[in-house]
């Protein structure tokens, strides 16, 4: 079961591909959009361009994101943290990507899908929770942009006009 909106942000200290530890303390934007990911979900990977390009314009507004994988390496090896070093820099990634071996913080979080998106506010309380928006096949296409909606509300203070879609794509691989 997700957290429900205006829960506190689990804790974590991951590993990230970057070779440095991550909590949720090292992060001290206003808001913190956590992505549960991974390297080899379709979903995941039509969806990376937009990722990339709404932390690189959300980052001087003081937005934080980060991408965290905990698919089972053993039976998805593209998903263990060499592929995942390989697939950030070959990706140019602008925020940290971490593995969660144990898959306690995604358990947390309540997560059933890569992707899967977390927004967090300065209390790192949930202020948003789903999708990133209703078109991974096509980025033209797209009608409700739910993240980038949610993102625009709270960075002005605002409540986001909704606050919860339901994600989809592959699921989260549970050990």
């Amino acid at each position: 079961m997700a957290l429900d909106i205006n829960a506190s942000c689990p804790d974590f200290d991951l590993p990230g591909t970057d070779d440095k530890k991550h909590s949720l303390a090292s992060f001290s934007d206003d808001l913190l959009v956590i992505v549960v990911s991974c390297n080899h979900c379709p979903y995941v990977v039509a969806y990376e361009p937009r990722l990339i390009a709404l932390a690189s314009e959300y980052g001087p507004k003081k937005v934080g994101f980060v991408a965290v994988n905990a698919n089972d390496a053993t039976r998805y090896p593209d998903d263990g943290m060499q592929p995942m070093k390989a697939r950030a820099r070959e990706r140019g990634f602008p925020f940290p990507y971490l593995r969660d071996d144990s898959q306690a913080f995604v358990r947390a979080l309540g997560a059933r899908f890569t992707p899967e998106v977390f927004v967090f506010d300065r209390e790192r309380k949930l202020r948003y929770h789903g999708r990133i928006d209703d078109n991974h096949r096509d980025a033209s296409r797209v009608t409700a942009h739910d993240l980038r909606n949610a993102l625009d509300a709270l960075v002005t203070g605002a409540s986001p006009a909704v606050t919860e879609t339901t994600a989809f794509g592959c699921s989260v691989k549970w050990k």
